[in-house]
């Protein structure tokens, strides 16, 4: 027992003040309940499935370890990490678990008065893992190797006279200046420069060649996904703008942030319309006794996707401000065997949804069912998100 309470109470130490309440709680229910095993096992249960404990501690080891740049653990800055628990339809007790965002990108700009062109070379891989296979949530691990091809047209600034530009070049001088780019002088600024700037609508094209590994999260099922993806994208730089006025999924959170002060107009941003994504997969089935027991073979099939995602400001509470992510994905099986269509597997449909405050606290709901899930599944999950940089 002083061996386990010793080591939690060193990751406390880590982990700071918040954790270290988590611990004393714990600490009171051992000394109230010694030499009785229950009262011990809720005291250690309370510390190890807190995801706040862990997101801590990982904080201060990737704190204590940003000062060396020549480190090789310094890819960790593109790791995104969150420490969160898991909560199912069928198991309605939570458990802790983790997601991970990992990318890399390496790209290469060519730019020109009315265009720009992006070729890029990344490697990314995402997930959600529970601790208890059981709570694992109806989501895959997703690998990826990807080369891009993007083009931006628009997004420039129209002619002005030397009056502006010599207006725009003082804006930026004091912005310099300011440490806190958040504070109300450097905000000041922010609102005069976005006056004097006024840009055209852009869009934006991508044509993305990927080898993908998809798989469930105990790679008891497996599946090579090589494909080719088409990006589709808009923004209107000014929200006065028509592209902006058909943002219709801003609309209630326009009068969202109106209400709490976040705007002080009634404002749809054009700069969030959705994303669209198609994208055409080979699939190679590598570990799937379900589909082989389905339909009698692993052989290779062609798989259209279709995904959307969406990202806004929602309201400001005090200094924290809270983000909405939404994205929506579809698949459907192209020429799905009769056996595959008749047990309803031939296309998925899953939405996940988030709030994110600007400190890293949020909570998702995620329904609908993936590639290798069998039945559509809810879940939901809270946390506190680290981004590493």
């Amino acid at each position: 027992m002083k061996k386990i309470f010793l080591s939690l109470a060193l990751a406390t130490i880590m982990a700071g003040a918040t954790a270290q309440t988590t611990l004393d709680d714990a600490s009171k229910i051992i000394k109230a309940n010694e030499g009785k095993d229950e009262g011990f096992k809720t005291a250690i249960a309370s510390v190890i499935k807190d995801p706040d404990l862990y997101n801590h501690i990982w904080k201060r080891l990737i704190d204590s370890l940003a000062g060396d740049k020549k480190q090789p653990w310094n890819f960790l800055r593109d790791l995104n990490i969150k420490f969160k628990t898991f909560q199912t339809e069928d198991n309605p007790s939570t458990r802790l678990g983790l997601s991970y965002d990992f990318n890399f990108d390496y790209a290469k700009y060519s730019e020109k008065a009315l265009r720009r062109s992006e070729v890029s070379f990344g490697l990314s891989a995402t997930g959600n893992v529970a601790f208890k296979k059981a709570f694992n949530p109806a989501d895959f691990l997703d690998t990826k190797l990807k080369f891009s091809y993007v083009f931006f047209f628009g997004g420039v600034s129209s002619k002005g006279n030397p009056e502006i530009f010599t207006e725009l070049n003082r804006i930026e001088a004091n912005l310099v200046k300011y440490k806190d780019p958040q504070s109300p002088e450097a905000m000041k600024e922010w609102d005069s420069f976005d006056k004097f700037l006024q840009l055209s609508d852009q869009y934006y094209i991508g044509f993305m060649p990927k080898a993908a590994l998809e798989s469930n999260q105990d790679f008891s099922k497996k599946q090579f996904s090589p494909g080719l993806s088409l990006d589709l994208g808009a923004k209107a730089w000014s929200n006065k703008s028509t592209l902006a006025w058909l943002n219709v999924f801003d609309y209630p959170f326009a009068l969202i942030r109106l209400i709490t002060g976040a705007d002080k107009t009634y404002t749809v941003y054009g700069a969030t319309l959705p994303t669209l994504q198609g994208t055409i997969d080979y699939v190679v089935p590598q570990d799937d006794a379900d589909r082989n027991t389905l339909v009698g073979n692993l052989d290779p099939f062609p798989r259209f996707k279709l995904e959307t995602s969406f990202r806004t400001l929602v309201a400001k509470v005090g200094k924290e401000k809270v983000f909405l992510n939404a994205n929506l994905r579809y698949y459907r099986e192209l020429g799905a065997p009769l056996a595959v269509k008749n047990a309803g597997l031939a296309s998925q449909t899953y939405f996940v949804s988030a709030l994110q405050s600007s400190s890293g606290l949020f909570v998702s709901y995620a329904k609908g069912k993936l590639p290798f899930d069998a039945k559509s599944d809810a879940i939901y999950s809270l946390g506190l998100n680290f981004k590493l940089n």
